[in-house]
């Protein structure tokens, strides 16, 4: 299956979530090790300001940051327990409504793929620390955030 097909099925699974359908969040680039994804701003979305509510930036973070973490695993979810067990975001900027579509994007690098399999392999608990950018639609950064990722063996 191409990286394309494999960002659709992982968002397709992601879209089941209520909070995504709520906040319209879509996927825009899936690749081992990298995650992109977006959401277009409606009135629902904003703060008294005309901001993308805060709320809405962090789920957006946490939404690329978990699709990041499974981005070169997911031939071995079945054999994993994944979840978000914290996060912290940064705001950087006004998000302005106005300046949308929104943004977020979590890279992990091929070295920490590489060491997540194998200690999926030897059943070894991992934690990642995964960060994310989040922009604008003008491509300035909004806020920045990371969340650690806990893996589990499946028992």
């Amino acid at each position: 299956m191409d990286n394309a097909a494999m960002g659709e099925l992982v968002m397709a699974g992601f879209k089941k979530l209520g909070f995504l359908q709520y906040a319209g969040i879509d996927g825009v680039e899936y690749l081992p090790g990298r995650n992109v994804v977006a959401m277009d701003p409606k009135p629902e979305h904003l703060n008294h300001n005309g901001d993308l509510h805060a709320a809405i930036l962090f789920g957006l973070a946490e939404t690329a940051a978990m699709g990041a973490s499974i981005s070169g695993i997911v031939d071995l979810m079945g054999e994993t327990f994944i979840v978000a067990r914290d996060g912290k975001i940064e705001y950087l900027a006004r998000a302005k409504g106005e300046a949308g579509p929104i943004r977020a994007t979590a890279e992990l690098s091929a070295q920490t793929i590489e060491r997540t399999r194998a200690d999926i392999a030897a059943r070894t608990p991992i934690e990642l620390a995964v960060p994310v950018d989040i922009t604008d639609g003008t491509g300035k950064s909004v806020a920045a955030a990371s969340f650690t990722a806990v893996i589990r063996p499946r028992r």
